[in-house]
Protein backbone atom coordinates (compact mmCIF):
# COMPACT_ATOMS: atom_id res chain seq x y z
CA UNK A 1 0.00 0.00 0.00
CA UNK A 2 2.76 2.46 0.97
CA UNK A 3 6.23 2.22 -0.59
CA UNK A 4 7.78 5.23 1.17
CA UNK A 5 8.04 5.82 4.92
CA UNK A 6 5.49 8.24 6.35
CA UNK A 7 6.99 11.67 6.99
CA UNK A 8 3.86 13.69 7.78
CA UNK A 9 0.86 12.77 9.93
CA UNK A 10 -2.38 14.78 9.70
CA UNK A 11 -4.70 14.34 12.69
CA UNK A 12 -8.24 15.52 13.20
CA UNK A 13 -9.06 16.54 16.78
CA UNK A 14 -12.64 15.76 17.84
CA UNK A 15 -13.41 12.06 17.61
CA UNK A 16 -9.83 11.31 16.56
CA UNK A 17 -6.90 12.60 18.61
CA UNK A 18 -9.21 13.64 21.46
CA UNK A 19 -11.04 11.11 23.58
CA UNK A 20 -14.72 11.44 24.39
CA UNK A 21 -13.63 13.61 27.32
CA UNK A 22 -12.19 16.09 24.76
CA UNK A 23 -8.67 15.48 26.08
CA UNK A 24 -5.43 14.19 24.57
CA UNK A 25 -4.59 10.99 26.43
CA UNK A 26 -1.11 10.11 27.62
CA UNK A 27 -0.61 7.23 25.19
CA UNK A 28 -1.39 9.50 22.22
CA UNK A 29 0.98 12.16 23.50
CA UNK A 30 3.81 9.68 24.00
CA UNK A 31 3.32 8.01 20.62
CA UNK A 32 3.25 11.29 18.72
CA UNK A 33 6.42 12.49 20.45
CA UNK A 34 8.17 9.23 19.55
CA UNK A 35 7.22 9.86 15.92
CA UNK A 36 8.47 13.44 16.05
CA UNK A 37 11.73 12.33 17.62
CA UNK A 38 12.11 9.98 14.64
CA UNK A 39 11.83 12.95 12.28
CA UNK A 40 8.14 12.69 11.37
CA UNK A 41 6.14 15.93 11.25
CA UNK A 42 2.75 16.05 12.99
CA UNK A 43 -0.04 18.39 11.89
CA UNK A 44 -3.32 18.92 13.69
CA UNK A 45 -6.04 19.26 11.03
CA UNK A 46 -9.26 20.58 12.53
CA UNK A 47 -12.37 22.61 11.94
CA UNK A 48 -11.64 24.46 15.17
CA UNK A 49 -10.03 27.88 15.30
CA UNK A 50 -6.30 28.21 15.78
CA UNK A 51 -6.83 29.50 19.33
CA UNK A 52 -9.01 26.48 20.15
CA UNK A 53 -6.48 24.07 18.67
CA UNK A 54 -3.35 25.40 20.39
CA UNK A 55 -4.12 24.02 23.90
CA UNK A 56 -4.61 20.55 22.42
CA UNK A 57 -1.33 20.85 20.52
CA UNK A 58 0.36 21.65 23.83
CA UNK A 59 -1.40 18.74 25.55
CA UNK A 60 -0.04 16.45 22.81
CA UNK A 61 3.49 17.50 23.78
CA UNK A 62 3.77 19.83 20.81
CA UNK A 63 3.12 19.49 17.09
CA UNK A 64 4.82 20.92 14.02
CA UNK A 65 1.86 22.36 12.14
CA UNK A 66 -1.75 23.38 12.69
CA UNK A 67 -4.27 23.25 9.84
CA UNK A 68 -7.31 25.01 11.25
CA UNK A 69 -10.80 26.24 10.28
CA UNK A 70 -11.21 23.22 7.96
CA UNK A 71 -8.12 24.05 5.94
CA UNK A 72 -8.54 27.82 5.68
CA UNK A 73 -5.24 28.47 7.47
CA UNK A 74 -1.92 26.67 8.00
CA UNK A 75 0.30 27.80 10.87
CA UNK A 76 3.68 26.54 12.04
CA UNK A 77 4.50 25.68 15.63
CA UNK A 78 6.41 28.97 15.83
CA UNK A 79 3.27 30.91 14.86
CA UNK A 80 4.07 31.67 11.22
CA UNK A 81 1.01 31.42 8.96
CA UNK A 82 2.08 30.06 5.57
CA UNK A 83 -1.36 29.73 3.97
CA UNK A 84 -4.70 31.54 4.18
CA UNK A 85 -7.95 31.04 2.27
CA UNK A 86 -10.47 33.26 4.05
CA UNK A 87 -14.05 34.20 3.28
CA UNK A 88 -14.26 37.40 1.26
CA UNK A 89 -16.28 40.44 2.33
CA UNK A 90 -18.81 39.47 -0.33
CA UNK A 91 -18.99 35.92 1.01
CA UNK A 92 -19.73 37.17 4.52
CA UNK A 93 -22.31 39.75 3.47
CA UNK A 94 -24.16 37.19 1.37
CA UNK A 95 -24.01 34.59 4.13
CA UNK A 96 -25.45 37.04 6.67
CA UNK A 97 -28.28 38.02 4.32
CA UNK A 98 -29.19 34.37 3.80
CA UNK A 99 -29.11 33.76 7.56
CA UNK A 100 -31.56 36.60 8.11
CA UNK A 101 -33.85 35.35 5.36
CA UNK A 102 -34.07 31.85 6.86
CA UNK A 103 -33.99 32.73 10.56
CA UNK A 104 -30.68 31.03 11.37
CA UNK A 105 -27.52 32.51 12.88
CA UNK A 106 -23.76 32.11 12.36
CA UNK A 107 -20.65 32.09 14.43
CA UNK A 108 -17.76 33.76 12.59
CA UNK A 109 -14.13 32.67 13.00
CA UNK A 110 -11.59 35.47 12.67
CA UNK A 111 -7.84 35.84 13.04
CA UNK A 112 -7.89 35.90 16.85
CA UNK A 113 -11.57 35.98 17.79
CA UNK A 114 -14.79 34.02 17.29
CA UNK A 115 -18.01 36.02 17.17
CA UNK A 116 -21.11 34.13 18.28
CA UNK A 117 -24.73 34.77 19.13
CA UNK A 118 -27.76 33.41 20.94
CA UNK A 119 -28.21 30.44 18.59
CA UNK A 120 -24.69 29.16 19.28
CA UNK A 121 -25.17 29.67 23.02
CA UNK A 122 -28.46 27.76 22.84
CA UNK A 123 -26.83 24.94 20.88
CA UNK A 124 -24.22 24.28 23.55
CA UNK A 125 -26.73 24.59 26.36
CA UNK A 126 -28.80 21.91 24.60
CA UNK A 127 -25.69 19.73 24.23
CA UNK A 128 -25.02 20.10 27.96
CA UNK A 129 -28.56 19.00 28.77
CA UNK A 130 -28.23 15.95 26.50
CA UNK A 131 -24.90 14.95 28.03
CA UNK A 132 -26.00 15.73 31.57
CA UNK A 133 -22.89 17.83 32.22
CA UNK A 134 -21.47 21.24 31.41
CA UNK A 135 -19.38 21.58 28.27
CA UNK A 136 -16.06 23.25 29.19
CA UNK A 137 -15.70 26.29 26.93
CA UNK A 138 -12.86 28.77 27.01
CA UNK A 139 -14.57 32.03 26.03
CA UNK A 140 -11.57 34.32 26.44
CA UNK A 141 -11.29 34.73 22.67
CA UNK A 142 -15.05 34.78 21.99
CA UNK A 143 -17.25 37.85 21.56
CA UNK A 144 -21.03 37.75 21.95
CA UNK A 145 -22.99 39.55 19.22
CA UNK A 146 -26.46 40.89 19.98
CA UNK A 147 -27.64 42.92 16.98
CA UNK A 148 -28.01 42.84 13.21
CA UNK A 149 -25.79 45.95 12.98
CA UNK A 150 -22.99 44.19 14.87
CA UNK A 151 -23.20 41.13 12.63
CA UNK A 152 -23.00 43.13 9.42
CA UNK A 153 -20.09 45.21 10.73
CA UNK A 154 -18.09 41.97 10.82
CA UNK A 155 -18.17 41.55 7.02
CA UNK A 156 -15.02 43.67 6.86
CA UNK A 157 -13.08 41.38 9.21
CA UNK A 158 -10.62 38.71 8.11
CA UNK A 159 -12.80 35.62 8.53
CA UNK A 160 -11.83 32.01 7.88
CA UNK A 161 -15.01 30.10 8.58
CA UNK A 162 -18.62 30.25 9.73
CA UNK A 163 -20.72 27.75 11.66
CA UNK A 164 -24.47 28.20 11.28
CA UNK A 165 -27.00 27.19 13.95
CA UNK A 166 -30.77 26.98 13.99
CA UNK A 167 -33.83 24.77 13.64
CA UNK A 168 -33.04 21.73 11.45
CA UNK A 169 -35.71 22.49 8.85
CA UNK A 170 -34.57 26.10 8.58
CA UNK A 171 -30.96 24.96 8.24
CA UNK A 172 -31.88 22.56 5.43
CA UNK A 173 -33.67 25.31 3.48
CA UNK A 174 -30.79 27.73 4.13
CA UNK A 175 -28.22 25.17 3.00
CA UNK A 176 -30.09 24.44 -0.23
CA UNK A 177 -30.08 28.12 -1.16
CA UNK A 178 -26.46 28.59 -0.11
CA UNK A 179 -25.31 25.69 -2.29
CA UNK A 180 -27.02 27.16 -5.32
CA UNK A 181 -24.58 30.08 -5.14
CA UNK A 182 -21.62 27.70 -5.71
CA UNK A 183 -19.49 30.11 -3.66
CA UNK A 184 -18.95 28.04 -0.53
CA UNK A 185 -17.89 24.71 0.91
CA UNK A 186 -20.75 23.65 3.19
CA UNK A 187 -20.56 20.58 5.42
CA UNK A 188 -23.45 19.59 7.71
CA UNK A 189 -22.37 18.30 11.11
CA UNK A 190 -24.33 16.55 13.85
CA UNK A 191 -23.22 16.68 17.49
CA UNK A 192 -25.28 14.86 20.11
CA UNK A 193 -28.08 14.66 17.56
CA UNK A 194 -28.06 18.43 17.02
CA UNK A 195 -27.29 19.84 13.59
CA UNK A 196 -25.09 22.72 12.52
CA UNK A 197 -23.40 23.61 9.23
CA UNK A 198 -19.74 24.53 8.71
CA UNK A 199 -19.02 27.06 5.95
CA UNK A 200 -15.80 27.98 4.15
CA UNK A 201 -14.96 29.68 0.88
CA UNK A 202 -15.23 27.40 -2.15
CA UNK A 203 -12.09 25.32 -2.62
CA UNK A 204 -11.26 25.26 1.09
CA UNK A 205 -10.99 21.85 2.73
CA UNK A 206 -8.64 19.80 4.89
CA UNK A 207 -7.41 17.74 1.94
CA UNK A 208 -6.31 20.73 -0.13
CA UNK A 209 -4.56 22.25 2.87
CA UNK A 210 -2.80 18.99 3.68
CA UNK A 211 -1.57 18.73 0.08
CA UNK A 212 -0.33 22.34 0.25
CA UNK A 213 1.65 21.51 3.38
CA UNK A 214 2.94 18.31 1.77
CA UNK A 215 4.32 20.29 -1.17
CA UNK A 216 5.72 22.97 1.17
CA UNK A 217 7.69 20.27 2.99
CA UNK A 218 8.97 18.75 -0.25
CA UNK A 219 7.11 15.48 0.31
CA UNK A 220 4.94 13.30 -1.88
CA UNK A 221 1.41 12.33 -0.89
CA UNK A 222 2.65 8.75 -0.46
CA UNK A 223 4.62 10.00 2.53
CA UNK A 224 1.50 11.31 4.27
CA UNK A 225 -0.89 9.57 6.66
CA UNK A 226 -4.14 11.18 7.77
CA UNK A 227 -6.53 10.06 10.52
CA UNK A 228 -10.12 11.24 10.87
CA UNK A 229 -13.67 10.28 11.70
CA UNK A 230 -16.10 12.77 10.14
CA UNK A 231 -17.38 14.13 6.85
CA UNK A 232 -15.06 17.12 6.95
CA UNK A 233 -12.16 14.62 7.09
CA UNK A 234 -13.06 12.87 3.83
CA UNK A 235 -10.94 15.13 1.64
CA UNK A 236 -7.80 14.62 3.70
CA UNK A 237 -8.33 10.86 3.90
CA UNK A 238 -8.41 10.88 0.08
CA UNK A 239 -5.51 13.32 -0.26
CA UNK A 240 -3.13 11.35 1.95
CA UNK A 241 -1.25 8.36 0.64
CA UNK A 242 -2.67 6.49 3.61
CA UNK A 243 -6.08 7.54 4.88
CA UNK A 244 -6.97 5.95 8.22
CA UNK A 245 -10.52 6.09 9.56
CA UNK A 246 -11.21 5.86 13.26
CA UNK A 247 -13.17 2.88 14.53
CA UNK A 248 -15.82 5.30 15.80
CA UNK A 249 -16.28 6.84 12.34
CA UNK A 250 -19.56 6.18 10.50
CA UNK A 251 -19.60 3.39 7.94
CA UNK A 252 -19.33 5.64 4.88
CA UNK A 253 -16.12 7.20 6.25
CA UNK A 254 -14.62 3.81 7.10
CA UNK A 255 -15.53 2.51 3.64
CA UNK A 256 -13.62 5.36 1.99
CA UNK A 257 -10.42 4.92 4.02
CA UNK A 258 -7.40 2.79 3.15
CA UNK A 259 -7.35 1.38 6.68
CA UNK A 260 -9.42 1.46 9.86
CA UNK A 261 -7.94 1.74 13.32
CA UNK A 262 -9.52 1.45 16.77
CA UNK A 263 -11.84 4.11 18.22
CA UNK A 264 -10.67 7.33 19.83
CA UNK A 265 -11.44 5.78 23.23
CA UNK A 266 -9.27 2.75 22.43
CA UNK A 267 -6.16 4.68 21.35
CA UNK A 268 -6.90 4.50 17.62
CA UNK A 269 -4.41 7.24 16.74
CA UNK A 270 -1.59 5.63 18.73
CA UNK A 271 -2.28 2.23 17.20
CA UNK A 272 -2.22 3.69 13.67
CA UNK A 273 1.03 5.59 14.28
CA UNK A 274 2.64 2.54 15.84
CA UNK A 275 1.57 0.28 12.99
CA UNK A 276 2.10 2.48 9.94
CA UNK A 277 4.81 4.92 11.04
CA UNK A 278 6.97 3.74 13.91
CA UNK A 279 7.45 0.23 12.53
CA UNK A 280 9.01 1.77 9.42
CA UNK A 281 11.40 4.35 10.91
Amino acid sequence: MISLPIQLIGLDLDGTLLGTDSCVHARERDTLQRARQAGVSVAITTGRSLLDALPHAEAAGGVDWLITENGARITSASGETIFRHPLTKRHTAQLLQLCERHGVEPSLYGEDCVWYGAACRGFFRAVSRILGRDIPLDLRHYTFVTSRKEWHALSGQLLYKAVVYGDTHKLDAWLSELRRTAQYEAEPSVFCGLKNIEINAAGTDKGSALLYLTKHLGLSREQVMACGDSDNDRTMLSAAGLGVAMGNAPQHIRAQADAVTESNENHGVSRAVERFVLQNV
